[in-house]
């Protein structure tokens, strides 16, 4: 095992020595945030027995009470004198700067404050895998494929940012991650660019955002397929394309992208996070993109489909080894996809692509491998 390898291992072996934050039982637990991370952390530690004493949030609220439990502003949360105070990170989130958070927390006097990755070594199979994030302990297992994958990468940074976003999701520590590359998603500047012009396929098209950047930056679309299957999206993004008029040969999908052509239930109305779930109460048609577009010929697929992302690369699986678009696919919507995806691509284009991998977001999420022909 390489060293950098056995240097992250380490964070689990010899983890810190200090007890579970619920063992004293005059601590008093704050949970930051009031989404549904923050929500289900409030249910699970309710269960065992652990009581909170409140919420905090930088943000307004007309209700200051969740569940009958304030709502504190960061400055107005109560503190005991014995300085038994816990806070746990209920964000899980692309938009919250985390080191941020902690240091505005650590300068009203909070020390102890628990990260999601501390809070599932504890209580991980209760709250469930949650994007990226699962236990530590899913890792070790796979050290020979994490080893692999790190010598796909085709530059310095895409190793770097790998390495980072191993060791963060280890540690919980998102000092280690590197800034985000803000407004260059699906057309990051340092990497090669696909061939023109693009015929491009948008899975998870969402409003139009993504072709609405591809279009201020310049790309040249000379055809578009765009699939979203949420109906509220699917209106969105058919406005969208209705006014705008650089786009002159595009087709509009309300689907979703899948191995097969199968109808699956589906999370609707949950805006961008609308997902394909055994426990949704909606059913979409999805469709195989070999079956839908097998001549359309495609130099750029994007993948951002909240989970569905392997099985939609078997369903163009011919379009793959066909034609070898450029790759965009998230990797962050499941804890394996970081390499999952690379090695599937890989393996459907017979190792014709070379591998990016850049951050869009803060906390590991909008994390995109670019598969790059040769």
């Amino acid at each position: 095992m390489e060293e950098w390898l056995k240097k992250l291992f380490k964070h689990i072996e010899n983890p810190p020595s200090r007890p579970a934050f619920w063992q004293n039982k005059l601590t008093t637990i704050f949970i930051y945030g009031t989404g549904t991370m923050a929500e289900a952390i409030y249910r699970v530690l309710t269960d065992n027995g652990w009581p909170v004493t409140g919420f905090i949030d930088h943000m307004e609220r007309d209700n200051p009470f969740i569940h009958g439990i304030p709502v504190y502003k960061p400055q107005d949360a109560p503190q005991t004198k014995s300085n038994n105070n816990v806070v746990i990170l209920g964000i899980h989130n692309y938009q919250a700067d985390l080191p941020k958070v902690i240091k505005s927390l650590n300068d009203l006097g909070f020390n102890r404050i628990v990260s999601t990755v501390e809070l599932y070594d504890h209580l991980g199979d209760q709250l469930g895998v949650r994007y990226w994030l699962t236990s530590r302990s899913f890792y070790p297992p796979l050290a020979s494929v994490l080893e692999l994958l790190d010598s796909l990468w085709a530059d310095d940074r895409s190793r770097s940012l790998y390495r980072s976003i191993l060791e963060f999701r280890l540690t919980g520590d998102a000092t280690l991650l590197p800034p985000p590359d803000f407004g260059t998603q699906y057309h990051p500047q340092d990497v090669p660019t696909p061939k023109e012009p693009i015929r491009f396929v948008d899975c998870g098209a969402f409003d139009g955002d993504t072709l609405s950047d591809l279009i201020k930056v310049g790309l040249p679309l000379e055809a578009v397929a765009a699939f979203e299957p949420d109906i509220a999206n699917f209106a969105r993004l058919k406005k969208f394309v209705l006014q705008e008029s650089r786009l002159t040969n595009i087709l509009l999908w309300p689907c979703g992208v899948y191995s097969s052509t199968t109808q699956l239930m589906f999370e609707t109305g949950k805006d961008m996070a609308s997902s394909i779930s055994e426990s949704g109460r909606s059913m979409i048609q999805c469709i195989a993109l070999d079956d839908a577009i097998p001549t359309f010929a495609p130099t750029l697929i994007k993948m951002d489909i909240e989970g569905a992302e392997y099985h939609a690369l078997l369903g163009a699986s011919r379009l793959i080894k066909d034609h070898v678009p450029e790759l965009a696919l998230s990797v962050y919507h499941r804890p394996e996809h970081l390499w999952q995806l690379p090695m599937l691509a890989q393996r459907l284009s017979n190792g014709s692509y070379d591998f990016y991998l850049r951050s869009h977001a803060y906390n590991g999420f909008e994390l995109v491998l670019y598969a790059i022909p040769r």
